[in-house]
This record gives structure tokens, sequence and C-alpha cells, in this order.
């Protein structure tokens, strides 16, 4: 189970968190190394339409440039003059690669990494923020499952339920239970890509958290659910949420509503339209005949 000590250290510089031993560390990079894979194998050159329950639709991409943030490795700090002497005599760099490329081989020396952040009691990784983003990433399905819903995030409306001003420019966020005590939810902020300064119509990835006041991301929010998702690589595949899946997430988003006291802001009422739609597409062809 994640402790609130872990989740208190999630955004603290790695050389400011307390080296946590080297079980904990050799477990906190294992759990980087099997995200890599995951993410290799799953979600690389892949992009997911998402149908949601209201009628609405949007594409998501989790690139490779995203991945080192998404994870919890802190690529800003590791590739600054500070760390020119890790990088040039841990890693054998001679230049700074792109972030994705820097991460894979932090993975391909992740012995020499820990053994040079027990000698430093931890400067280069903050275990904490990987372990927890790590175990984030592994909840979220690979979008072939239908096991999250969409809150339209409005940090407007955040402000004036909560008082809280919220930093992030997330514009939804995709949240799965996550069988924690401390932070019951898992979530997966994302906000529209930027094309020549310009806003495209593309959802990348800005940050994975693990809220322990999970009323706030929920309170007076809109919700939906998604039904259809259209995965697109070299070939496309299309996956559509059965009845049974679509009643588990209104029932997991009706739990939340009742457990904390919260207006139901959940909309169905696009896929309720589509449903009535086929039906009676069908009806009239079976007429027909």
């Amino acid at each position: 189970m994640i402790t609130l000590k872990e989740l208190n250290y999630v955004n603290t510089f790695a050389h400011r968190a307390p080296y946590p031993g080297t079980k904990y560390a050799e477990d906190a990079a294992q759990k980087l190394i099997s995200s890599v894979k995951e993410y290799d194998e799953h979600y690389k050159d892949k992009e997911y339409d998402i149908i949601l329950s209201d009628g609405s639709q949007f594409t998501l991409d989790i690139m490779p440039k995203n991945l080192c943030h998404m994870l919890g490795v802190d690529y800003k700090t590791l590739s600054n003059d500070y760390n020119t002497f890790f990088r040039e005599n841990v890693l054998g760099m001679s230049t700074i690669p792109r972030s994705y490329d820097f991460l894979k081989v932090l993975i391909d020396n992740i012995d020499k990494v820990l053994e040079y952040d027990y000698d430093h009691k931890g400067v280069i990784f903050n275990y904490y923020r990987i372990m927890i983003k790590c175990s984030i990433f592994e909840k979220l399905s690979d979008f072939s499952r239908f096991n999250f819903g969409v809150v339209n995030f409005d940090k407007d409306v955040f402000h004036e339920r909560t008082g809280s001003y919220h930093s992030s420019n997330m514009e939804k966020f995709l949240y799965v239970q996550s069988n924690e005590q401390n932070s019951p939810y898992f979530m997966m902020g994302i906000l529209r890509e930027k094309e020549n300064e310009e806003l495209s119509d593309n959802y990348v990835v800005e940050t994975l958290f693990a809220p322990t006041e999970t009323k706030k991301f929920f309170n007076g929010q809109k919700a939906a659910i998604p039904t259809q998702i259209l995965i697109i690589s070299d070939i496309m595949q299309k996956i559509e949420a059965t009845a049974s899946e679509k009643l588990a997430l209104i029932n997991q988003y009706n739990s939340i509503v009742n457990q904390y006291g919260l207006e139901n802001q959940m909309n169905i009422y696009g896929d309720y339209l589509a449903t009535l739609s086929k039906e009676d597409s069908e009806l009239t062809l079976t007429r027909k005949k």
C-alpha cells in the first residue's frame, strides 16, 4: 500500500527526498523498467480516438517525449550542468540525447545508476515519485479495456468548490480505481498539444497523479465514460464497451458521488441517443426484411 509519507515526497527534488534504502530503490527501478517496456509494447506509435458517453470525442497520443516526466524521471535536472559528471562518467554520455533516449540509457545502465545513487544518498532519482507514477501507469489499461472514466476538468469550478487553486493546465483527466486507501483513484491529466503556439485537437499527457483528497477533483466537474475506442497504428482496431462495462463504470462513478455527497454530473445522453438510433436502424432493417 502507498503511504502518505511516500505521497508527500512525490513533488520533492531528488536531492531533498530522503534516500529510501537499497530495497525500495531497486523496487522502484524495476517498476520504471517495467513501465517503459509496457509503453514500448502497448502505447508507442499509437493514437487513441476515444468517444465518450456525452457524445464528444478526443484523440490521445502518449508521446515518447512525455514519458520521462510521466514516470517521474526529472530529465530537466539530469540534463543540466550540475549533473555533467554523472552523465559522462556513469552513463558514458558525450552529448545529451532527447528525453526518451536519455530514459533508455538510464535503464540500460540501471545498476550503475543505483550504485551511484547509493553512494550519494539519492541525488539522481526521486524513488518515491517513480514508484507512485509507475504504479499509476500500471493501473491504467492500454486503452483496449474500459476500466477508466473521464472528467472534463474546469479550474474555475475547482476553485469555486474547493477554495483552492490548481496549477495544472490539464483540460481532462482519466481516473481509474486504485485500491489504495490513501488515494482511492489514480489519475492521468491530459491537455491539448500545442503546434506552432496554436492548440491542436490532439491531447497529450501532462501528468500522472494520485490525489489524497479525491472529492476535490469530482466536486462540480462534468464526467463521462468511454463507449468506443479506435486504436490507430499500422492497422486500426475499433473496440466498443459492452453494456456490462458501461454499467460498471457508471456504478463506480455513482459510488464516488454517494461517498462524498456530490451531485451527479455524469453525462450518458450521447450514448443513450446513439443506442436508440442503432436500435431504430436495426428495427427498420428487420421490418424491411
